[in-house]
């Protein structure tokens, strides 16, 4: 089976339709609110508020649980080491040296919430914007147009060698390669014959796409580069990079100025 690498899931959604340049807005705001407030509060808020959306884009429940189900060990580690072994307050529970305390609980749920916010607020990103739209993005803020098409291509020719390397390793075993057996160095040489037919076929896919990429022109000078279907701002998208700018400043200035969500516990 290919590995998946485009995350994108078609919907018919207002996330969906926003232009890509303001939901990578939306992730980076996203994060730099996240990594400023240490509140176990604001943050539930937050989790609560990338549940929301993920769910107003029609993104199917087992898109989420995916997320939770592989962050769920980093974030229970994480809360775990920084309850034993940061102590903070009066302990509710003491065994030997070991001290819980109740700031020590929050303050590891916070770390937890934290990792799990961010990678709703990537995924929320990934699972709405398709991967020529996400790079044709990234070039127009800016990205060199080479370097965007590398990483297109990469985005395109990763699950294309996967699915070469299976069928390759396939193809050997059912001539009797037995590539189970064996540790170390010795499993190395046994799969060596997928490996030469691997770099084979890889340069001659690199043939091809060199080929293909000479034929339309690609490093000519002079050359004014054209998209079939290219990403434009509408008056909603204004209306989206607005309001993100304002929360975020916004909850900074409550931040440093108030001091909001200083306290792991309390909002103030």
């Amino acid at each position: 089976m290919p590995i998946v690498v485009d995350l994108y899931i078609p919907r018919q959604s207002w996330a969906h339709a926003i232009d890509p340049r303001v939901k990578l807005l939306f992730v980076a705001s996203a994060i730099l609110v996240l990594l400023v407030f240490n509140n176990l509060f604001i943050l539930l808020g937050a989790l609560l508020l990338l549940h929301l959306i993920h769910w107003s884009a029609r993104i199917p429940f087992q898109k989420i649980k995916f997320v939770w189900k592989t962050l769920l060990p980093v974030m229970l580690l994480i809360s775990a080491l920084w309850i034993l072994f940061y102590p903070t307050g009066t302990p509710i529970l003491q065994i030997w040296i070991i001290k819980i305390t109740p700031l020590a609980i929050a303050q590891g749920l916070v770390l937890a919430m934290r990792i799990l916010s961010m990678a709703l607020a990537v995924f929320a990103w990934l699972y709405t914007t398709d991967q020529p739209s996400l790079v044709r993005s990234i070039v127009k803020m800016g990205l060199p147009y080479e370097w965007g098409l590398v990483l297109a291509l990469a985005l395109r020719y990763i699950p294309t060698f996967q699915g070469t390397y299976s069928l390759i390793s396939e193809a050997q075993q059912a001539r009797g390669l037995d590539i189970s057996s064996g540790t170390g160095f010795r499993r190395v040489r046994m799969m060596m014959p997928i490996f030469v037919a691997m770099v084979i076929s890889s340069l001659r896919a690199s043939d091809q796409l060199a080929k293909a990429l000479e034929s339309r022109a690609l490093g000519a000078r002079g050359v004014r580069r054209t998209t079939l279907r290219d990403i434009h701002f509408r008056p909603v998208d204004y209306l989206y990079v607005v309001l993100i700018l304002a929360i975020t400043i916004g909850l900074l200035y409550l931040k440093f100025q108030y001091g909001l969500g200083v306290h792991s516990v309390n909002l103030m």
